[in-house]
């Protein structure tokens, strides 16, 4: 499983690399997002924002826009993100 995320990461990044765009649809999802003031708060915290812009996991969800429609009206799903970045977050540190 690890090996297909990579081979997809690797493949998409060089598309995006040979296609350019003048915003990407993470820019365009997160400038969003950034309008919500939970998310704004999220990506101000410079331990988060390394995550959001750089994770895969996280990347990959902040992509699809039907992903920020939900984020935007579900706090359920909210709390998840945020627990998802968090845990994303203490894996790069390596806390456990």
């Amino acid at each position: 499983m690890l090996i297909v995320d990579l081979i997809g990461d690797l493949i998409g990044g060089l598309i995006e690399a040979v296609i350019p765009t003048p915003k990407s649809k993470l820019e365009k999802n997160i400038d969003e997002l950034k309008e919500e003031e939970w998310f704004a708060d999220l990506e101000k915290d410079v331990r988060y924002n390394y995550i959001i812009w750089h994770n895969n996991k996280v990347k990959r969800f902040l992509k699809k826009p039907e992903n920020v429609k939900i984020l935007k009206s579900s706090e359920w799903e909210r709390e998840k993100f945020i627990q998802l970045v968090i845990k994303e977050h203490k894996r790069f540190v390596g806390i456990r």
